[in-house]
This record gives C-alpha cells, structure tokens and sequence, in this order.
C-alpha cells in the first residue's frame, strides 16, 4: 500500500477496522503477489479478496468518517470509470523502492 495512502487511511480509521501490511513481505497465500504489487489488494472478515477500485470501495466502506463520498464513489464502481481511473493512476504511480539494497534496485 503506498504510505501516503496508509497513513491518510489511519487517520479517518476512527474504529481501527482496517490492518494494513506490505505486500513484498506478505505471507499468506489468500493475495497473489503478482496481482498485489500491481494493484491494491485487500481481505474482508470472511476472506474474500479484493483488487484495485474495488478494494478501495471495500476500504472506504468501512470508515465512517468517509461516507459522505460512498454515493460518489458508489456511482463510480457502478458505470466502471472508477475501475478505468484507478488503473490509469496506477499505471502513471511513481514506485520507490524502499524494500531494497542499492545494488539490487539498479536499473538494468
């Protein structure tokens, strides 16, 4: 998950409902790591795993402090633009490496 993004999601999670981990030393084996690197991934209670736009919806419904924007957003996952935008964000994310040693995050 990007940092900027984490750190905003704690502070509208009023109920500490949502754990956040990185995905490069991930475990488990419910996200596949490929998938989760691209995009972001989540887990609910009942370990169903969610990508991209629809894990933000799955992330925004449970902070009550952030729904007011649930019928925008709502509208968005609805028509598929949501999906559409959060693919072209993702694609246009600047990744730093911070899980690596100089020599190994080198470009080749």
């Amino acid at each position: 998950m990007c940092v900027r993004f984490g750190s905003l999601l704690n502070r509208f999670d009023i109920f500490n409902s949502i754990r956040q981990a990185d995905i490069r030393t991930y475990e488990g084996s419910a996200i596949s790591k490929e998938k989760g690197l691209e995009q972001l991934a989540s887990i609910n209670r009942h370990s169903r795993v969610f990508y991209g736009y629809n894990s933000i919806w799955q992330i925004l419904v449970r902070l009550p402090l952030l729904w007011v924007f649930v019928p925008v957003f709502y509208i968005l996952k609805v028509s598929r633009f949501g999906h559409w935008a959060y693919k072209e964000l993702a694609i246009k994310r600047q990744i730093i490496p911070l899980h690596c040693k100089e020599e190994d995050c080198r470009p080749n």
